[in-house]
């Protein structure tokens, strides 16, 4: 007898909520018809926030098999500008040190894709398209989660409104600072500020007049943080800045611009953001960075943080996906782990359909677990790359990013081969097993 969910609710209509919602329909319908899907957003509005972001061969494969990568293409520029590769750059040399590739040996992508950087809003548009075509999905804006509980066998989200919501199975998918976790799933479990930020800016290109030094994606690295710069359309008429740097907690809140700042506040904000870029940057050796450090674009701050390995990420019928679940500082990854994370969510439903809900969210954490771990603690090593650096510090930085670069070469182009569509799934355990899991998976939620 089948147990899969009929009607699933979906917390967060960001990347990984709404490719969760059209992975599950695409692997459940077959098996559940009448399939309801409800997404619910605490913004009212979808949110335009984040910037540009980096999308993989392997984030590219798994927007194409849920038809999200058709409507991108059909958005023409705007749809992103295509990247074979990151480049790396001294900004005390001005010279080249090395890239990281999404292309062959052969100048071919992985799998048929290569990398693309593309505004997130655009991402986030071309997955509603596809969320407005299907009658089995619905999303509602302005709910915020103040709680949840689980009563009479279904699972009850309440929202700061009053209201509620009921459904088979509920997946939080609302980000790095999760309400699904923190007040329903792990209250123990905070997120953490990184001690890095962001600071990111689009520039028109035609307004440097130094000559641009990348072809299409570069990592310009000093020993006061690293600055990214990159196309973000594929008419190549804007670039995206992203200053990566320390930033101390207690200054966030005085550099961060908030609903209802006066324009006095917001000015003074934007001088201060423009002077920390310049004081880093503006003696770099790459006369486009240093024009770009010196300009008077408005940068705006985004701290980044992080939910530390460890933490619970399901009981009785809700779980976490993506960063909800396991946020870490972005690599060249970004979005690729929430993917694989619907993906594979969604095809352990089908393949656990006979089975309780406590087995498939076992069965996911038997295959994600040491994988985001490991990915966790690489990421945390290339972030601390990222701290400001005493002369000598940095100089070494430099001289052993070109080693590191080839010693992983392998390794990441194995990485861009991933399909999590086709990657073998565990197998159910046999009937007599069931009871000794079932209690010790309820001993553990205690």
């Amino acid at each position: 007898m089948d147990c899969l969910p009929r009607n699933i609710i979906i917390v967060g209509a960001g990347i990984a909520g709404i490719a969760c919602a059209l992975s599950l329909y695409r692997e459940l319908t077959p098996f559940v018809p009448d399939l309801n899907i409800t997404i619910y957003e605490r913004h009212d509005i979808l949110s335009t926030s984040g910037g540009a972001i980096n999308l993989t061969p392997v984030a590219q494969r798994h927007l194409a098999q849920l038809g999200v990568l058709d409507e991108l293409n059909r958005m023409g520029a705007e749809g992103g500008a295509e990247v074979n590769a990151i480049e790396l750059y001294s900004m005390r040399s001005g010279r080249s040190i090395g890239s990281i590739d999404f292309v062959d040996h052969d100048g071919k992508g992985f799998g048929g894709y290569k990398g693309r950087r593309v505004m997130r809003i655009m991402i986030s548009m071309a997955m509603m398209t596809l969320v407005e075509r299907n009658p089995n999905i619905d999303i509602t804006f302005g709910k915020k989660v103040v709680g949840g509980e689980e009563m009479d066998g279904k699972a009850v989200v309440h929202f700061h409104d009053g209201s509620e919501a009921v459904g088979d199975l509920v997946i939080g998918c609302d980000g790095v600072h999760s309400a699904v976790r923190t007040r329903w799933v792990d209250p123990d479990s905070p997120s953490q500020y990184t001690g890095m930020s962001f600071l990111q800016a689009n520039i028109p290109s035609n307004t440097i007049s130094s000559p641009i030094h990348f072809k299409s994606s570069a990592l310009n690295i000093s020993r006061h943080g690293t600055m990214l710069t990159s196309f973000c359309d594929r008419d190549q008429e804007q670039i995206f800045a992203a200053a990566i740097v320390q930033f101390d907690e207690e200054d966030l809140g005085l550099h961060k611009f908030e609903y209802g700042q006066d324009w006095a506040t917001q000015n003074r904000i934007r001088c201060a953001l423009r002077h920390e870029i310049e004081d880093r940057f503006s003696k770099s050796a790459i006369p486009c960075i240093k024009e770009i450090a010196q300009s008077k674009s408005d940068w705006m701050l985004y701290p980044v943080y992080q939910v530390p390995p460890g933490g619970r990420w399901c009981m009785n019928r809700v779980i976490l996906l993506g960063d909800a679940a396991h946020a870490m500082p972005p690599r060249d990854e970004s979005a690729a782990y929430a993917l694989d994370d619907a993906i594979l969510f969604s095809r352990l439903l089908v393949r656990y359909r006979s089975e309780p809900l406590f087995e498939v969210f076992d069965a996911y954490e038997r295959l994600r677990r040491d994988t985001i771990n490991r990915a966790f603690k690489e990421s945390g090593h290339m972030w601390d790359k990222n701290r400001d650096m005493g002369f000598l510090e940095g100089r070494l930085k430099e001289w052993m990013m070109p080693l590191r670069l080839r010693s992983h070469r392998d390794e990441r182009e194995a990485a861009w081969e991933f399909d999590a569509s086709k990657i073998t799934l565990p197998t159910p355990a046999p009937s007599d097993d069931l009871v000794s899991l079932h209690s010790f998976l309820k001993e553990r939620a205690v």
